[in-house]
């Protein structure tokens, strides 16, 4: 059963972990200097100084309570809105370029061996996933491998792994890492040519899909995404004092500031209150203007083509769809009636057990050819929408029929005394 039915019916609230590892750097919460021109070769320079913002737990659990695994959206009360990959694109994060997947049966402590300089011992390596702290302990400094560019590359890739542990593709654990993701990082240009950022996205809609189970206790993936995009597009969920756009930098690095995070109380009760009586204009459709998007880096820009395109996310065995045909209006289009979800209903029970020997390019072969031919799946142009949608449109009308429109049944009477009163 969903979480949110358990609150409509006063059961009581669990306590859903979120779960994070931020790399630490000799005690401190921050990037090595000297590996930063390798990161930015790799990509993921811009999207490691996001690490570092609070996480806000109950504003996270309460977007979850409105999270609908068939279609990938959050059904608020002005309509359905889901995350896109213009939401990721604006972090700094790659949504351009082939699907993140690769072996699943490589000889992992050769591998680690090779591109780490180091071997797993026995009982260090449980099939192809190492922890976290065993990267920690033999990368803990970066002046042995002064004067050696080998070394330093080594130290990179090492860096780069802890951080797609414990932030990008997050385990329930929150202190291991899969070494799938290294045979990616061998090359550091090549390896920023893969599409991290739908992979990022499609390893997030699993985790939140599984965390509407009321039974589940902990949520993995970049789950400060979820954060990002509330602040961006719901004005009362965000800290008061909206900071202004960095030129040249990704939009969410407004945000890294001391004393722009402060939002004041971090009680689920208050933002399941927020979003139950969240008015239309309270939501921002449009955050990312013409003006916004001007001054962000080209990383934010690249691969604009796949955030209107129906398609498949891909991360190695992890594959969710992408259905931005259903939020038109958060690409500035009217909203017809959506069709029915084009979730394939196997999907979310697609998993790596048994399947280790399997070519998953071989597997996934109609998946992939659809992502690299994204363009052609891109959603038909609709009139730009003008204002908010009336009561009694064609699209309210059917939304009000097929959305539930709150999670607590005491907002709902209020809001209800509100719209009769006022």
């Amino acid at each position: 059963m969903f979480q949110n039915m358990f609150v409509w019916n006063g059961e009581p609230d669990r306590k859903l972990h979120i779960r994070r590892a931020v790399p630490i750097y000799q005690g401190q919460e921050e990037i090595p200097k000297k590996i930063i021109p390798l990161l930015r070769q790799s990509g993921f320079y811009w999207i490691m100084k996001m690490d570092y913002l609070k996480i806000i737990s109950s504003l996270i659990i309460a977007l979850i309570e409105r999270w609908r695994p068939k279609t990938h959206t959050f059904h608020m009360r002005c309509r359905e809105c889901m995350i896109t990959l213009q939401d990721v694109s604006v972090l700094g994060l790659r949504v351009d370029g082939a699907p993140l997947i690769g072996q699943t049966n490589l000889d992992w402590a050769e591998l680690c061996e090779e591109l780490l300089g180091v071997r797993p011992q026995e009982g260090e390596l449980q099939g192809s996933v190492v922890k976290l702290s065993w990267l920690a302990h033999h990368f803990s400094k970066i002046n042995i491998h002064d004067g050696n560019v080998e070394h330093l590359q080594r130290f990179t890739r090492a860096w780069i792994l802890r951080f797609i542990g414990g932030i990008l593709f997050v385990d329930k654990s929150s202190s291991k890492v899969s070494l799938r993701y290294l045979q990616s990082l061998q090359n550091f240009e090549q390896g920023s040519t893969y599409a991290w950022g739908p992979a990022v996205l499609a390893y997030l809609y699993r985790e939140m899909c599984s965390a509407t189970d009321y039974k589940i206790k902990s949520i993995g993936g970049m789950c400060i995404l979820i954060q990002m995009w509330a602040w961006e597009r719901c004005t009362t969920l965000a800290p008061k004092r909206t900071p202004p756009v960095l030129e040249n930098k990704p939009l969410e690095h407004r945000w890294l500031r001391r004393g722009n995070q402060h939002i004041g109380n971090d009680y689920l009760i208050v933002f399941r209150r927020k979003l139950d009586i969240m008015k239309q204009h309270e939501f921002l459709w449009e955050p990312y203007t013409a003006t916004v998007m001007s001054m962000l880096p080209p990383i934010c820009l690249i691969g604009s083509v796949a955030w209107c395109a129906v398609v498949p996310l891909i991360c190695f065995h992890v594959v969710e769809w992408y259905q931005p045909d259903r939020v038109l209006r958060q690409f500035r289009m009217q909203q017809p009636i959506p069709e029915s979800p084009s979730q394939p209903q196997n999907i979310h029970g697609l998993t790596l057990k048994g399947k280790q020997g399997e070519n998953w390019f071989q597997l996934l072969a109609l998946m992939i050819s659809q992502w690299n031919n994204r363009a052609d799946f891109r959603v038909n142009i609709y009139p730009r929408q003008e204002g908010l949608l009336s009561f009694n449109s064609d699209y309210m009308v059917w939304y009000r029929r097929k959305a539930k429109m709150f999670v607590d049944q005491n907002n709902a009477k209020t809001a209800t005394l509100i719209l009769i009163y006022f």
